[in-house]
């Protein structure tokens, strides 16, 4: 049988001791035809730029909004690979009753799949409605931030009034799963803790893998927040430094607390009644 030019271009052949200059020039026009058969012939080569465009587009396209994504293809320097330090806003969004229906489902990947999307996909987007940036998913629990990568001097109001629209969209979260699975489970609740301060934002990680994330002492406390809002029976705490910066929200101070791992009280917060959905 006849070798293509494909199998031919990745035939490993003699050793590159043994192989002489014509060997070697038959063996690159090989692989660029190879290339070129492949290549697609409805478009030129993307030249550089394009190419760090398309690179950014793909990147960011699933974790923050389409007019942050235009921004940085216009201006790529607004990733700083070896992180920066910047003034952000954190939340936490843990989704409370979702272990329960998890278990329920633990012998149905597929219907468990089609729950959690049915819970994820919608706090996704109200987190990229209000601006924000998608840091990561940790079973139901959604980290995000506002502040980055580009300059935001509203973030945390920005982050509060995605909390508020998280809560108030819960009733249909648990209409969508109703709709995804079988069965008859109880509604599920949201717990939200939300924090700011000067933190690490970048690409973090090492060469093989990193995300875009934010690295800080805040970052904990909003975790930590998240997880009291329950012993406060409440849906929503925020960090005093986040009730510092509020503008367009009315906070109320409802304890001082020792944060673990952290020395020294420091005053919680939650939205007052009006401000509430």
């Amino acid at each position: 049988m006849t070798a293509t030019a494909f199998e031919t271009a990745f035939d490993p052949g003699p050793s590159p001791e043994s192989r002489g200059p014509a060997a070697e020039r038959r063996t690159a026009e090989v692989i660029q035809l190879a290339q070129a058969r492949r290549a697609p012939r409805s478009r030129p080569a993307a030249t550089a730029p394009e190419t760090l465009a398309c690179d950014i587009q793909h990147a960011f396209s699933h974790y923050v909004s389409p007019r942050l994504v235009e921004r940085l293809m216009a201006d790529p320097r607004l990733l700083n690979l070896g992180g920066e330090t910047r003034d952000i806003t954190v939340l936490f969004a843990d989704v409370r009753g979702f272990t329960t229906l998890a278990e329920a489902l633990e012998d149905d990947p597929q219907q468990l799949a089609r729950a959690i999307n049915a819970v994820l996909s919608p706090l996704s987007e109200i987190v990229l409605a209000h601006g924000g940036t998608i840091d990561k998913y940790m079973g139901d629990c959604v980290m995000a931030f506002w502040g980055a990568p580009h300059d935001d001097p509203d973030h945390a109001d920005h982050a509060v009034a995605a909390a508020c629209a998280m809560l108030g969209a819960m009733p249909e979260i648990n209409a969508r799963v109703r709709r995804a699975v079988s069965g008859c489970f109880p509604s599920m609740s949201i717990g939200i803790g939300v924090n700011s301060g000067k933190c690490v934002v970048g690409n973090l990680g090492c060469q093989q893998r990193f995300d875009y994330s934010v690295l800080g002492d805040p970052v904990n406390v909003a975790s930590r927040l998240e997880g009291l809002s329950k012993s406060y029976d409440v849906p929503l705490l925020l960090g005093q430094a986040t009730a510092q910066r509020l503008r367009h929200h009315n906070a109320r101070e409802i304890d001082r607390i020792c944060v673990r791992g952290r020395h020294g009280e420091q005053a919680v917060f939650t939205l007052t009644p009006g401000d509430r959905p």
